[in-house]
C-alpha cells in the first residue's frame, strides 16, 4: 500500500524516444563542418549582390546614372538662374549634410556587403 501511495505523489515526466528519429545526414554534415557558416555568408553576400544589380538594371538606375542625374540637374537649375540674376544656390551647410547622409548611406550599404 505504501509503494502505491508513493508512485502517486510521483512527478512525471514524459521522455519522448521513439519520435526522435536521426537527422539528415547531409545536414548534419552541413552543421558539422566548420567552413559552412563562411559559405553560407558568402553565398547570402553574392544572392544580395545579385539582387541590388537586378533592381538597379530594373530601374535603369546604378552609382553613375544617379551622379550624373544629379549633375545635369544641378546644370539646369545654375542655366535657368543665370539668366534671371537670382542666386539659388543650395546652402552650403545643407549640401554638406546632404552629402554626409550620402556617404553614411553608402558605408552602411557597403557594411551589408561585407
Amino acid at each position: 500500500m505504501r509503494q502505491g501511495q508513493d508512485f502517486d505523489k510521483t512527478i512525471r515526466i514524459p521522455v519522448v524516444t521513439d519520435l526522435v528519429r536521426a537527422g539528415d545526414a547531409a545536414l548534419v554534415e552541413q552543421v558539422r563542418n566548420p567552413n559552412a557558416r563562411q559559405q553560407r555568408r558568402q553565398m547570402f553576400e553574392q544572392r544580395l549582390k545579385e539582387r541590388i544589380d537586378e533592381l538597379k538594371a530594373a530601374t535603369g538606375q546604378d552609382e553613375y546614372s544617379g551622379l550624373a542625374r544629379a549633375h545635369a540637374i544641378r546644370s539646369e537649375n545654375n542655366q535657368q538662374a543665370a539668366p534671371l540674376g537670382n542666386n539659388t544656390r543650395i546652402d552650403p551647410s545643407v549640401e554638406k549634410h546632404l552629402d554626409q547622409a550620402r556617404d553614411e548611406l553608402i558605408r552602411e550599404l557597403s557594411g551589408m556587403l561585407k
